[in-house]
């Protein structure tokens, strides 16, 4: 996604999308459509947006990725830079949950969490 493809080769067909509730759409979308429309979405709405791993950790069946993004909007011309996180389930080799966190370390944080219980 980073190079602006959509990787659906790499999905599980139940692929499960997770927007954190700040986001402006919040919530889970299911399945390889409704990500692919997740990220139409947003590039309707972006001229650029950029995204670059800075940080990769294993857990398990898990990867937690902290990502610095730049994004530039269409029609107001705004400029964003920042980092987010975002945490990576696997399933048999592919991506089974994709849910990203608004600061840095939220999905590490949620990793450390689900461990402790």
């Amino acid at each position: 996604m980073a190079r602006g493809e959509f990787p659906a080769p790499l999905l599980d067909a139940a692929v499960e999308y997770v927007n954190p509730p700040g986001a402006i759409e919040p919530g889970v979308r299911r399945g390889i459509e409704e990500l692919r429309i997740v990220i139409e979405t947003v590039r309707e709405g972006w001229e650029t947006w950029d995204m670059e791993p800075e940080e990769l950790t294993a857990v398990g069946d898990q990867v937690v990725v902290v990502i610095r993004y730049r994004a530039r909007g269409r029609t107001s011309g705004v400029e964003l830079e920042g980092r987010e996180s975002a945490l990576l389930t696997f399933r048999d080799g592919k991506i089974r949950r994709y849910e990203w966190f608004q600061g840095p370390d939220e999905a590490l944080r949620a990793v450390e969490a689900e461990a402790a219980d």
